[in-house]
């Protein structure tokens, strides 16, 4: 088993929050956890494998505020996922990633938790502005939100 990759931004505070990024791409998991990190707002913890995601979600659900999950992984698909996490946790937001987003319904969304959808390819910047009005952080400059609400 593969160690996930945390980060912790020197900016954090004693209120910060714990997000959980889930995409079977290592490369990608790592760069969003990175990125995100930089923010400032949360420690952030990266997994390229659904089944170690829900497992460090398992073990301490209440300390979790977000989860970024891709939607087609092997294993467990992101809205199975955010379903089996949102069991354990239903304050836990999640933002779900997709190359694939066209076959998923409002139902889908709505039965399964997800907070927000972001289409792929995204920039970092479309990802920020998400993942701050879902967890309602001000954003630091002008940004705009596409989110399919659930």
């Amino acid at each position: 088993m593969k160690e996930a990759a945390v980060y912790q931004s020197r900016r954090l505070n004693a209120r910060a929050q714990r997000w959980l990024i889930v995409d079977d791409e290592a490369d990608l998991s790592a760069l969003l956890t990175e990125c995100l990190a930089q923010l400032g707002l949360a420690r952030v913890q990266g997994f390229h494998s659904p089944e170690e995601a829900l497992a460090a979600f398992a073990a301490h659900p209440a300390s979790v505020d977000l989860v970024v999950t891709d939607r087609d992984m092997p294993g467990i698909e992101g809205l199975e996922l955010a379903r089996r996490m949102r069991a354990r946790s239903p304050r836990v937001k999640v933002v779900l990633v997709s190359a694939n987003i066209d076959g998923i319904t409002d139902a889908q969304l709505r039965a399964a938790g997800i907070a927000a959808v972001v289409a792929k390819p995204f920039s970092l910047f479309r990802l920020e502005a998400v993942v701050r009005a879902v967890t309602c952080e001000p954003a630091t400059d002008e940004t705009y939100v596409a989110v399919r609400a659930a």
